[in-house]
């Protein structure tokens, strides 16, 4: 009986252990966005049921305080190796969406957005 109890003990212990490891990097973070340079707004990314997840939190815009509050990225997934795919990211200034692809490198997120056969790359800081 005592061996049971410490096997079933060990097994919970590994599956706790790998659930902890098998969270997303990107997983409640903050990341500073930019427009020509300078700082614009502050998303956050949470993660469920391994979907990604972005809001505005904060702007330091005048301008741009109505769109805090405001869902801009969704159903992002990992792909492994720090590249993400299947995402949409929304302008909140012209409310157009457009197909998402990221890739994580170190503090920074490579962001593109695609619509057909063009693209345009943002970079966010990590928070």
């Amino acid at each position: 009986m005592k061996l049971f109890n410490q096997s079933i003990l060990a097994l919970s212990a590994l599956g706790i252990a790998t659930i902890a490891m098998a969270a997303d990097p990107l997983a409640n973070t903050t990341w500073q966005t930019y427009d020509n340079g300078e700082p614009k707004a502050i998303v956050k990314i949470t993660e469920s049921g391994g979907v990604l997840t972005g809001k505005i939190i904060s702007t330091s815009r005048p301008e741009g305080q109505k769109f805090v509050g405001r869902t801009i990225m969704a159903g992002l997934k990992a792909d492994g190796g720090g590249k993400y795919s299947g995402g949409k990211i929304t302008d909140p200034q012209n409310n157009k969406t457009y197909r998402l692809t990221a890739e994580l490198n170190g503090s920074d997120l490579n962001l593109k957005g695609h619509l057909g056969p063009f693209s345009r790359s943002q970079v966010w800081k990590k928070k």
